[in-house]
């Protein structure tokens, strides 16, 4: 029998009957790719206990996963004023587990990978964003944001650079300013690296070509969590209000919520184009963000910090054209032309409007994009997978 410690960043809720449940992402379904190699999983993430379910979740627990219950907190404030209680429950997490993945990064992969030492466990790290960027200037509104991206850089350097393995959601991007100990130091059987996005994309999700654009049109944006400024909504606001000045019937759909989006909605009522911006709210299933992505006609998406965005990957599946930032791992999916500094919301603009009005050009990016994101069809990344899973399993530390 192999158990296998995961630590994820990301907020659950138990309910009285003790099942755990989670907004976005992290399902039941998500823990299915290391059980193809480890015949248990355990999850060390902060989880809220409830007394019913006040909106739509997705089941995180079932069959051979096992949660760990660390305190809950919200932001680093918090996680400071209760660190030592979070310290104390960390020491016990790797018990009765033989190796560990750390997906980072993530504030209490440090803590418990102290502990993982200690016994002496093998250990990876699944890197998937890039805190350098992700923390950049302009991103949060906190005066803690520059320590935040100080630490969490120097935590992602240092765990990448000292783990067995390391894996990364880029395939060169991650890797040149994170690399990892084989990277360093040459490959063994006991250090290795891989690369695979965490993006589930099954056969049934392709689109064979999208559906051509008719006015009025709509862009779409998607990121599940409205927080901050880091993923550009103000700019594809902006990029709006300059498409439908120039004479283009449009609007924009934002796949997503959060205590940012009362701030954009202001910001769409003062540039006067409110009646065209609507917000979805949280939408938990990816079918639910696919049926978006599939009525829509284009995907602006100027982030300032990425991994590899798996909301372009989906974008592209389904054939949409999408334009973006030439952060991170994007330049792996796009090419140069269809990317643009953050605050450009004019070259966004008329690259779109180029696009959207000229129906060979479309359907040329359209069949283009379906092709470069079977790359990251289930099947073929769940095999890099299992290969990383199982080198891990035979490592010594």
């Amino acid at each position: 029998m192999s158990k296998l410690l995961l630590t994820v960043d990301h907020q659950f809720v138990r309910t009285p009957d003790g099942r755990i449940w989670v907004k976005t992402i992290y399902g039941y379904d998500f823990w299915k790719r290391y059980l193809e190699v480890f015949d248990e999983v355990r999850v060390a993430a902060r989880v809220r206990d409830i007394e019913k379910l006040d909106e739509k979740m997705l089941l995180a627990s079932g069959d051979r996963v096992e949660f760990y219950q660390l305190p809950q907190y919200r932001g680093p404030f918090e996680f400071a004023k209760r660190y030592f209680s979070i310290k104390e429950r960390m020491k016990n997490a790797s018990d009765t587990c033989d190796c560990a993945i750390f997906r980072i990064p993530s504030p209490i992969a440090s803590g418990i990978c102290k502990s993982v030492k200690k016994k002496h466990l093998p250990w990876a790290v699944e890197v998937v964003n890039d805190p350098w960027d992700t923390f950049a200037p302009g991103t949060y509104k906190s005066i803690a944001r520059p320590l935040v991206r100080v630490f969490f850089t120097n935590q992602v350097k240092k765990m990448a650079k000292t783990a067995n393995g390391a894996s990364y959601v880029t395939q060169f991007a991650l890797q040149k300013r994170y690399p990892s100990y084989s990277k360093l130091h040459g490959e063994t059987k006991d250090h290795f690296e891989s690369y695979y996005s965490s993006i589930k994309l099954d056969k049934d999700y392709f689109e064979n070509q999208h559906k051509l654009p008719e006015p009025p049109y709509t862009i779409v944006h998607v990121n599940s969590c409205i927080t901050d400024y880091s993923k550009g909504h103000d700019v594809v606001i902006k990029m709006l209000k300059n498409v439908r000045d120039s004479g283009i019937d449009a609007s924009v759909v934002f796949v997503g919520d959060g205590p940012a989006r009362e701030e954009f909605e202001m910001m769409a009522k003062e540039l006067q184009v409110e009646r065209y911006v609507s917000f979805t709210g949280l939408l938990s299933s990816s079918n639910e963000v696919r049926e978006q992505l599939v009525n829509a006609d284009i995907m602006v998406f100027p982030t300032k910090g990425e991994g590899l965005p798996r909301t372009v990957i989906e974008a592209m599946a389904v054939g949409l054209p999408v334009l973006s930032t030439p952060v991170n791992g994007i330049p792996e999916l796009l090419e140069p032309e269809y990317l643009f500094e953050q605050q450009d919301f004019v070259g966004f603009s008329e690259k779109a409007i180029n696009i959207l009005e000229n129906r060979n050009v479309y359907r040329d990016i359209s069949e283009k994009n379906i092709k470069k994101a079977k790359e990251y069809e289930a099947p073929v990344l769940q095999n890099r997978r299992n290969l990383f899973y199982l080198e891990l399993k035979r490592a010594k530390k």
